[in-house]
Order: structure tokens, then C-alpha cells, then sequence
């Protein structure tokens, strides 16, 4: 068989790792799907790659992990089977849709990992036209989400209405949009408003949403239409949630209980200097030195507190501010503060581990366990990878990463 095109990796809720070679968007298989009467084959008749797993985060909670191939837009020519670019995609659903925080486990191409974060990005694109029936337009570079103008009409009284999706580089669609269109522009019914926005491109970290507080930009999106043109509907501006990067370790991390200020302790060539914990502020003061003795970068780690853990409006899981201040990241290097909660997938409290090693919820709490008598407890990664999307893929350069779903 010969192989244009390559894998597209689907990682969970959060997105799809696209393994995918290079190709123009008139070659490449970007934002469809296969065809409805594909062959599809039963993960149970392929056990030993598609059985479903059970992997456990930091703390021994258990998640399902599922991993699937899927071929697109493939040919037949001179009796060969011809895949183009992004038509061999390779996903997989894992953990790393609950923490960003807690060591959640998944699976990359066969290889256990452990997710430790993500930068999103509001994906803008203003002034263009979307033509029904035509491809799906990216909102900034090839394989960024697109918009589709799925339905648009001009009935009765003059009255303009359309409908777009939104629509991911593996086919999938999504967040469905319906609108009336005026003599001039103006926003859909989810819209935020015209000129939300100064620029346009990959804006990151994306700016505050609708709460009015640095929430993950999760199903974020908008659409600002201007008017309905023989060539389609011309867009004054639309935008979705992206993403540029995310992290990973394939090693579990070094896992260092009880320490105390003025302790150093080693994190691969490099030693970790602990100035201060302060139980009741919930911070650590932190120095990563080299071999040498040398500052090579400093931090205070926190706050993290019972208040943070209980607020409601500013979820730690989902701040982009809180996030941040509990690791340093240095190179490969992650220092970060050991949190230990549990967060559910959907409604639910909160719960904490408490001093006994049990989940509880956050009400029965009187101090966090990360700070037990007046130490803190770390961990450090020694094998951080940032894998960079849309970019070739570190183990295999003919691979590219690519989002799917968030």
C-alpha cells in the first residue's frame, strides 16, 4: 500500500493528535469524514491493539482509555490503495480530560504517558467569505478548527437567515450556529460582540470568556456575520477555541513527602533549593540550581489554599491564573506542588485527599493535605515534552499534530 498521508492521533475530550504529512488544502483530507458506508471493524476483533484500558492517575483513580484508527478520503489507482495527507488517523481518549493537575494517564501511539497541561487559544479570523457546500474555511493556519456555512436562505419578506458549524481538522463537527442576517453585519445568537477581539490569528492565552474570570476557554466560539453575497456569507468576524501546545511525561514523576524549608533535593542534573513553606499561605519558595550551585530560575509556588480549593467562580482545575503558579517549569524540569483532589467529571463536589490517604469532600477539610505539619509536599518530572501542534511530531518527523476536540 502506498502511504501519502499519515496518522492523526485523537487525544480525548481535549483534542486529537493529527499524525499527518504535509499537503495543500486541495490534497489533504483535513475537515472530512469517511464515507457513511466505511468499512468499520469491532475494537473486540482487534484486541491486543483496541481493547479498552483501565489506567490509574497519581493518586490510583482509575481511567478509561480507548484508542481507535480511522482511514479517509483513500483511493484506489493502478490497483493501488492511495492514502492522501491526514487520511490515516490514529486516536485516542484518555484522562486528560479531568486534571490538568493529578498525573491523569493516556496513551500516545502505544506508549503510556501522563498529561500535565495545556495552552489553549482563541483561533480569529475576520473579513472572509463561507460558501455553502464549499470546504470548510480554517480560522488561521491549515488544520486549525474551520467554519462551514451548513444552510443559508433568502425567504419570505426579505428575511436572510443561515447556519454554520464549526468544524474540527478530522471531520468532526460541531457547536451549531443559526442566524438571522440583516441589511448589515451583525452577531449570531451566541455571539459576544463585534470586536471582541482586536486581532486575529491564534490569540493565547485566550482572553477572559463569559465569566469575566480566566476559566479555560473550553466550547468557546462566536460568529459575526456582515451580509449574504452571491458567493456565500461574508463573515466580519468568527472565532473558536484552539490550542497551541500540550504537555507530557513518559516517566512518572519523583514523588518527595514532607519537606521542609531550607531541604535540596536533586531533579535529574539539576537540585531544587526549598527557601520557605508557609502551611497557612499555602506557598513554597523554590530555587532550581545546577550543578554548579547556580540560579537557574526561582519561583513561589501557590497559593493553594482550602479558599481556592472551595471557590466556586475561579475552579482551580479550570483557572488559567491559579494553573500556573503551582509548578516551575524549567527546560524538561517540573517542580510542582502535589495536589491531591479529586474533581469530578460533571456535577458533584469537589473532594480532598485527607491525612489518612482518603477522598472526602472539600467541607470536611481543616487544612490541605499538601501541607501536612508544616511541610509541602512535591513532585518533580524529570522527561517534560512539550508537543507543539500542527507541528512534525518529535519520535516520528513525518508525523504532524493536530487538534480534533475540545
Amino acid at each position: 500500500m502506498e502511504k501519502r498521508g499519515l496518522l492523526h492521533v485523537v487525544l480525548s475530550v481535549v483534542f486529537l493528535l493529527a499524525f499527518t504529512l504535509p499537503g495543500n488544502a486541495e490534497e489533504n483530507a483535513h475537515y472530512k469524514l469517511p464515507s457513511p458506508e466505511a468499512s468499520f471493524v469491532d475494537p473486540a476483533e482487534m484486541p491486543k491493539l483496541l481493547a479498552p484500558k483501565l489506567l490509574p492517575n497519581r493518586h490510583g483513580i482509575e481511567r478509561g482509555i480507548t484508542e481507535g484508527f480511522m482511514i479517509r478520503q483513500s483511493s484506489i489507482e493502478d490497483g493501488k490503495i492511495k492514502i492522501p495527507p491526514g487520511g490515516l488517523i490514529y486516536f485516542t481518549f484518555g484522562g486528560e480530560g479531568f486534571s490538568n493537575l493529578n498525573g491523569e494517564p493516556l496513551i500516545i501511539a502505544g506508549k503510556e504517558a501522563i498529561w500535565l497541561g495545556k495552552m489553549e487559544a482563541m483561533a480569529i479570523k475576520k473579513d472572509f467569505i463561507v460558501s455553502q457546500g464549499k470546504r470548510p474555511v480554517p480560522l488561521c493556519e491549515e488544520g486549525t478548527i474551520a467554519l462551514a456555512n451548513s444552510f443559508s436562505m433568502e425567504g419570505f419578506l426579505n428575511v436572510k437567515s443561515a447556519a454554520f458549524q464549526f468544524v474540527f481538522a478530522n471531520g468532526y463537527r460541531t457547536w451549531d450556529l443559526s442566524t438571522v442576517i440583516p441589511s448589515g453585519y451583525a452577531r449570531s445568537r451566541n455571539a459576544i460582540a463585534y470586536g471582541y477581539l482586536q486581532g486575529e490569528g491564534m490569540i493565547t492565552p485566550p482572553p477572559l470568556q463569559f465569566f469575566g474570570d480566566p476559566f479555560d476557554a473550553s466550547a468557546t466560539f462566536f460568529v459575526v456575520v456582515d451580509s449574504l453575497t452571491p458567493q456565500g456569507i461574508k463573515i466580519k468576524e468568527a472565532g473558536a477555541l484552539d490550542m497551541i501546545w500540550f504537555k507530557i511525561s513518559y516517566d512518572k514523576p519523583i514523588v518527595v513527602n514532607d519537606v521542609a524549608a531550607g531541604q535540596t533535593l536533586q531533579a535529574g542534573k539539576y537540585r531544587v533549593k526549598v527557601l520557605s513553606v508557609d502551611p497557612e499561605l499555602g506557598t513554597v519558595g523554590i530555587n532550581l540550581l545546577d550543578s554548579r550551585g547556580n540560579v537557574l530560575a526561582e519561583k513561589t509556588l501557590g497559593p493553594l489554599t482550602l479558599d481556592i480549593y472551595r471557590d466556586q467562580k475561579h475552579i482551580l482545575e479550570h483557572s488559567t491564573i491559579i494553573r500556573p503558579t503551582l509548578s516551575l517549569d524549567y527546560e524538561n524540569i517540573r517542580v510542582q506542588i502535589n495536589t491531591k483532589f479529586d474533581m469530578p467529571f460533571g456535577p458533584g463536589p469537589m473532594r480532598l485527599m485527607n491525612e489518612a490517604g482518603d477522598f472526602v469532600p472539600v467541607s470536611q477539610m481543616n487544612e490541605v493535605s499538601s501541607f501536612y505539619g508544616g511541610k509541602v509536599d512535591l513532585l518533580i518530572y524529570e522527561d517534560v515534552r512539550k508537543m507543539e501542534l500542527r507541528n512534525p511530531w518529535s519520535e516520528d518527523t513525518r508525523f504532524i499534530l493536530q487538534t480534533a476536540y475540545i
